[in-house]
């Protein structure tokens, strides 16, 4: 300490002093500021990598929106053609057409406009090229650009395009529900949005657009490859990303470019406060250093180096870091700060990819279930409570409701099962649409009172609703009683709301399956239906064949198919005059030359209707045989459909055991006689021993 005080009074001495702690401490805080700018450009390379992602998403979503408008008007025009539909679903549908759209109408040649919704005032002129694609069977989409407002937007389906009786349908669009604004809200959060179309005029916009953006727009397009620039709106910069909507594919229009900005300051907000006291901190440990140098110089050297190492961690993108230092001084204020910042970043980034894999699931998948799988397994690894759970209520039993759970790291797949959902429960969600915090057992909702018991005491409930209806709602369960982040609340509310969205668009592609499916029954007792004798014989095929497929280790997407080419496999008899299906004498070389045209007139039949091309070598090729002897093209082996060798067995075998006008039904045993004479002659082998297989389980169970 004597030779300190003797060194520090030297005035030469603190000079020096002075300039050799300034030179030790220059390189240390340069290299701080350099890895912070590392991280601030960091940033900034990520904020336009994930706004491109976002506007690719958005036109994307819009895009989306643009084909379930023009499958609406398909599936309006299929419901005024099939005198089947209920008042009740059409009453329903209608009611979804409200929501949509502004007005349709039914246009004919020569004949008044006839107005199904609302009602269409002003309705677009089309050009030649216009009409002449709807007569070609083409989708038009017509915008109007309007000022100071969202363009009119019109899409005109054709119906019997080309044919006599051939009319339009024009469907004015509400533009809030195109593009995401209002009450069904989809455009990422602080962006700002507008929409050119080929001529650079604006569709629609949230903030005024600036004079020469269009025509930056326009120049990037012709030769950029990074679809990237910025811009200043009222004094603020922005950075902005577009994507190109190609409509020409599907409908007769012109693209549409998507633009989407975000204002600088939003994208460097978590590093603002850490950008406002940097400079404070340094200049304080400048001060510590001068006057403690002596004892602490070691101390301070440390936190730095543990700091920097940090940093460069967040540069590397690695926003898990944290740093730990216990000086006890304004380092440890500092390490505070940036692990609250990178804890900030490490939540956004990862509440960005958890919505990115729900909406992949989305994407790649209209399934329910799989949806729900999906998202409650990253909700559960972004949250990181003791259980996520989704109950998905009963739209035709509102008290029962499917629970898929997660709890715990080790189980791999959400576990199901049916649970009693009461009144009170129901009226308790529906008055907190947001969310539900459930701390006290005795409040506890009666579906939760299992987890209960196994230890979970909080519950967090995000109620889920489809069209203004609760349609389910997501838990969160802890072990232990705390407070609820208000960012952790708004990130759990997001997700909730995007699997709404998935769901309900998942819902939607589920009624229309199963409208196909009912459609495919139809026509098969349809055809059923000519003979008493070959009643129900379609979809007793259709089962049997399922059973076999399923023997042989077929998916389910295969098992569907096949299914449906079953019960249409003899949808060509409807060609067949009746006298001689239920002739009760022997045929005719003449009559069952007809006969056996049942199979190519199913094919024509088919053939307009694109679902169903994967059905028509079923229904062509299911009276080939194996050893090539079959009609009507004397197919063989392998060449046969195999989805055709599986009919043939299981329309045999219904064929022979049931009654015909002209003999009585075969017992089965002298069926399975006659399967496995003819095996390798008439059907598949392989085929044959699964069928085989099934007959002999049902009888040991009988």
């Amino acid at each position: 300490m004597n030779f300190a005080s003797g060194f520090l009074r030297s005035k030469v001495a603190r000079r020096f002093f002075l300039l050799f702690i300034c030179c030790a401490l220059l390189p240390m805080i340069a290299l701080t500021i350099l890895s912070f700018n590392q991280v601030i450009r960091q940033l900034e390379v990520q904020s336009h990598k994930r706004l491109q992602e976002q506007t690719k998403s958005y036109g994307m979503s819009v895009y989306e929106r643009l084909m379930l408008l023009d499958t609406d008007l398909e599936v309006m025009a299929a419901h005024a053609l099939m005198a089947s539909t209920t008042s009740n679903t059409t009453e329903h549908f209608h009611d979804r057409l409200q929501q949509r759209f502004a007005a349709i109408s039914e246009h004919r040649a020569g004949q008044p406009v006839i107005n199904i919704v609302g009602q269409l005032s002003d309705p677009p002129a089309l050009d030649p090229a216009e009409t002449d694609a709807l007569h070609k069977g083409k989708t038009v989409i017509v915008a109007h650009p309007l000022p100071h407002q969202p363009a009119r937007l019109f899409i005109i389906k054709p119906v019997h395009a080309g044919a006599p009786g051939e009319f339009f349908l024009y469907g004015e669009i509400i533009p809030s529900y195109v593009w995401g604004l209002g009450f069904e809200n989809f455009l990422p959060s602080q962006t700002e949005l507008f929409v050119l179309d080929m001529t650079k005029k604006v569709l629609v916009n949230s903030h005024p657009v600036p004079e020469n953006l269009a025509r930056k727009v326009a120049l990037r397009q012709e030769g950029a490859v990074v679809r990237q620039f910025e811009y200043q709106h009222d004094n603020a910069n922005y950075l902005a990303s577009y994507w190109p909507i190609f409509l020409k594919s599907k409908f007769f229009a012109q693209p549409w470019t998507v633009v989407l900005g975000q204002a600088t300051t939003e994208v460097l907000a978590p590093l603002a406060h850490f950008r406002k006291i940097f400079p404070l901190v340094v200049l304080l440990s400048l001060w510590i250093v001068l006057l403690l140098s002596l004892i602490f110089i070691r101390r301070t050297l440390a936190p730095v180096e543990v700091l920097k190492e940090g940093t460069r961690k967040v540069a590397g993108r690695d926003f898990s870091t944290r740093v730990s230092v216990n000086s006890g001084d304004e380092f440890q204020e500092l390490a505070s700060s940036f692990n609250n910042m990178t804890r900030q970043l490490d939540q956004q980034f990862k509440a960005m990819g958890t919505r990115a894999e729900i909406d992949r699931a989305i994407l790649s998948s209209l399934d329910s279930g799989k949806i729900i799988n999906t998202a409650l397994t990253s909700m559960y690894d972004f949250f990181g409570c003791d259980l996520i759970a989704f109950s998905l209520i009963n739209p035709l039993q509102e008290n029962t409701a499917q629970l898929f759970s997660l709890q715990g790291a080790q189980q791999k797949k959400p576990a199901m099962e049916t649970i009693k959902i009461s009144a009170a429960d129901t009226e308790l969600l529906t008055k907190n649409p947001q969310y539900l915090l459930c701390d006290n057992p005795r409040a506890t909702p009666e579906h939760l009172a299992v987890f209960s018991e196994k230890g979970l005491h909080a519950f967090l409930l995000l109620p889920v609703f489809l069209k203004s209806r609760l349609a389910g709602f997501i838990t969160l369960g802890s072990r232990q009683q705390c407070a609820v982040e208000e960012e952790k609340l708004q990130q759990a509310r997001h997700l909730a709301d995007q699997l709404a969205v998935a769901l309900s668009n998942a819902r939607l592609i589920e009624d229309m399956e199963h409208l196909t499916l009912g459609t495919i029954e139809a026509l098969a007792r349809t055809v059923d239906a000519k003979s008493s004798w070959t009643s129900g014989h379609s979809e007793r095929v259709a089962e049997m064949a399922v059973k076999i497929a399923r023997a042989m280790g077929w998916a389910d997407r295969q098992v569907e198919t096949l299914f449906r080419g079953g019960l249409l496999h003899d949808i060509g008899k409807i060609g067949i005059p009746l006298a001689i299906l239920d002739k009760p004498g022997k045929l005719t070389d003449e009559e069952y030359a007809k006969v056996k045209d049942h199979s190519a007139i199913g094919a024509k039949i088919l053939e307009p209707i694109k679902a169903y091309a994967d059905i028509i070598p079923m229904v062509i090729q299911h009276h080939e045989r194996y050893d090539g002897k079959g009609y009507p093209s004397g197919l063989a082996g392998q060449a046969i459909d195999i989805n055709a060798r599986i009919l043939a067995v299981a329309d045999v075998y219904d064929a022979l055991i049931s009654s015909r006008p002209y003999r009585q039904g075969w017992i089965e045993d002298k069926v399975i006689t006659l399967l496995k004479n003819e095996a390798g002659r008439q059907f598949d082998p392989q085929v044959v021993e699964a069928f085989l297989g099934i007959l002999a389980t049902r009888s040991m169970h009988i």
